[in-house]
C-alpha cells in the first residue's frame, strides 16, 4: 500500500483538506470510468477502491486502500481518466480540484516542492509495484508448476491457501467478522505455507534456481493483493524508510497490533506478525533487557557505558532503565542514520525523564565503520546491534568489528544479532515481501571475530527461545 497521507507534510495536507470535497461512495459506484474526462485529484480516505481496464472486463488489475492516491495520471496528462475505479466497499474519498490545485503549485513554490517531492516518492513506489506484479504474472502464466512433484506441492499450498482466503472473506461478510477459532486455524495454514515455501525454495531444495525463481514470482503475485491491504506487512514490502525493517516496523512488530483495510487485511497482518522472524524479533527485546541489566548490575556500584548501533526504537533500552534500581549507573548512547527514529526516541526519552541519561546521535553508520564518521566516543563498556549486520557483507561486519574493537573499553564486549538461516520464514521474506537479509550460521560468526582485531572466535553464542535470532558476544581481551 502506497500512503501517501504518510508522506506529505502536515501544512500540505491542511491545505488539500481545506480545499477539498469529501465524497461517499457505495459499494460498485463508479468514482471514474476509463476515457472519461477527470478534473480531479482523489486521496483514498477510507474503503477499497479496484482498478479495472475495458481491455481485461471483469478483471481487477489493482486496489488502492486509505492513503493511496488516484487520478494523479490524468492530473499530469491529458486530464482524461486511464482506468475505471469501482468501489468495493462503503468508501470514502477526498477530491480535489485541479484547477484549483495547479494554481497553488503556481504560485506557492515551497508548498509545491514539498507536495511534487511526496507525489513523486507515491508513483515511484507504484510503478515498482506494478513492476513486480507484472514480472510475477508473466513468469506465473509461462511456468507449469505441477511437473515436478516439489514444484507441485508449491503449487498446491498456493491453490489452498488461496481458496482458504476465499472462504474466510465469504464467512466474514454473512458473520460480519471472524471467530478466534478460525483466525486461528487461518494462522497455522498460514505457517504450513511458510514451511512448505522453505522446503521448495530453500537451499536444501532440489530444484534448479530457474523454476525457484518461478515459484517466488507466483508465490509474490498470488501474495501481493493481500500484503497491500495489510499495516505492517505492507510497510516490511513499500519500505517508506527505505529499508524494512525501520524504526517504525520494527515498533509495530513489538506492539503486535494489527491493522489493515477490508475484511480480511487485519487477519493477513496478523499472520506477518506472527511468523517465526516477528517473534524473534519481540524475543530478542527481552534478552537483550536481561543482559543490558544483568551487566549493569554486575558492575556495580561502577557506571555502564553502552552503545547501541542502529538504535531504532530501542525498546530493549526503555525497559532496561524502567527494571533498574538506581538509573544513573547506565549510560547510553543511541546511534542512527534515521532522524524520525531519534525523535521518535527523543519523545519517550523526554517523557521517562531519561534525557540526562541518554544522547541521541544521528549518524551514517556505515561513513562511521569507515572512518569518516564525526561522531567521537569515550571508551565503551557494551556495544550491540540488534539488527543491522543483517544488511550488511562480511567486509562491512569487518569494518564494524574493527570501529567496535577500537574504542571498546578493555574487558568490554560487543554483542551483534544476526537472522540465522534456520528461519522457515526466510524464502517467504525473500520472496513475497523483498526483504533479503543475510543469514549466517554460529561459524559465519566465529569466523567474522577470528579475522577482526579481536582474534578470536565468539566468547558466546546466544538464541532468543524461536531459535531464529542468534546473538554473537565477543569480549575484548
Amino acid at each position: 500500500m502506497v500512503n501517501l497521507l504518510e508522506l506529505l507534510p502536515e501544512y500540505v495536507l491542511y491545505w488539500l483538506v481545506q480545499k477539498g470535497t469529501d465524497r461517499k461512495l457505495e459499494v460498485g459506484e463508479r468514482l471514474k470510468s476509463e476515457g472519461e474526462r477527470n478534473d480531479s485529484l482523489f486521496i483514498v480516505l477510507d474503503g477499497i477502491l479496484d482498478v479495472a481496464i475495458d481491455s481485461a472486463p471483469g478483471a481487477k488489475i489493482e486496489r488502492h486502500v486509505a492513503g493511496g492516491i488516484v487520478g494523479e495520471t490524468a492530473f499530469f496528462t491529458d486530464g482524461h481518466s486511464s482506468e475505471t475505479l469501482i468501489a468495493e466497499e462503503p468508501s470514502r474519498v477526498l477530491e480535489i480540484s485541479r484547477a484549483v490545485l495547479a494554481t497553488k503549485l503556481e504560485h506557492d513554490p515551497r508548498y509545491a516542492a514539498d507536495f511534487y517531492r511526496a507525489l513523486l516518492q507515491t508513483t515511484a513506489l507504484k510503478l515498482r509495484h506494478a513492476s513486480m506484479r507484472l514480472y510475477a504474472a508473466e513468469a506465473a502464466a509461462s511456468t507449469d508448476l505441477t511437473k515436478d512433484p516439489l514444484a507441485r506441492r508449491a503449487h498446491d499450498a498456493i491453490t489452498e491457501f488461496k481458496r482458504m482466503i476465499v472462504s474466510l472473506d465469504k464467512e466474514a461478510i454473512k458473520q460480519e467478522g471472524l471467530s478466534e477459532e478460525r483466525q486461528q486455524e487461518f494462522l497455522r495454514f498460514s505457517m504450513d505455507l511458510m514451511r512448505v515455501s522453505h522446503e521448495v525454495l530453500g537451499s536444501g531444495s532440489t530444484l534448479g534456481d530457474y523454476l525457484k525463481e518461478q515459484i517466488g514470482a507466483r508465490l509474490q503475485h498470488e501474495m501481493l493483493p493481500y500484503v497491500l491491504t495489510t499495516e505492517t506487512a505492507d510497510r516490511f514490502y513499500s519500505k517508506p524508510r527505505g529499508y524494512a525493517g525501520d524504526y517504525l516496523a520494527i515498533h509495530n512488530i513489538y506492539a503486535e497490533k494489527a491493522g489493515g483495510s477490508g475484511r480480511l487485511g487485519a487477519l493477513v497482518d496478523r499472520m506477518f506478525l506472527n511468523t517465526p522472524p516477528a517473534r524473534a524479533v519481540r524475543n530478542r527485546r527481552h534478552l537483550l533487557t536481561r543482559e543490558l541489566t544483568a551487566m549493569v548490575r554486575d558492575r556495580l556500584p561502577e557506571s555502564t557505558r553502552v552503545l547501541c548501533l542502529a538504535s531504532g526504537p530501542a525498546n530493549e533500552v526503555f525497559d532496561s532503565y524502567g527494571q533498574l534500581e538506581d538509573r544513573s549507573r547506565l549510560q547510553t548512547t543511541l546511534m542512527d542514520i534515521d532522524l524520525q527514529a531519534l525523535a521518535f526516541v527523543d519523545d519517550l526519552r523526554s517523557r521517562r525523564k531519561l534525557s540526562g541519561l541518554m544522547s541521541l546521535v544521528n549518524e551514517n553508520l556505515i561513513a562511521l565503520f569507515l572512518g569518516r564518521g564525526k561522531t567521537r566516543l569515550e571508551p565503551q563498556d557494551f556495544i550491540y546491534s540488534l539488527g543491522l549486520i543483517d544488511y550488511l557483507n562480511d567486509k562491512l561486519v569487518g569494518k564494524l568489528l574493527a570501529y567496535s574493537y577500537e574504542i571498546l573499553a578493555p574487558g568490554g564486549k560487543i554483542l551483534l544479532g544476526n537472522m540465522h538461516p534456520a528461519n522457515p520464514a526466510k524464502e517467504f521474506m525473500d520472496h513475497v515481501l523483498e526483504w533479503q537479509l543475510i543469514h549466517r550460521t554460529e561459524e559465519d560468526m566465529n569466523r567474522l571475530f577470528q579475522q577482526s582485531p579481536f582474534k578470536r572466535p565468539c566468547t558466546r553464542i546466544l538464541f532468543e527461545e524461536e531459535g531464529v535470532d542468534l546473538f554473537a558476544e565477543c569480549v575484548k581481551e
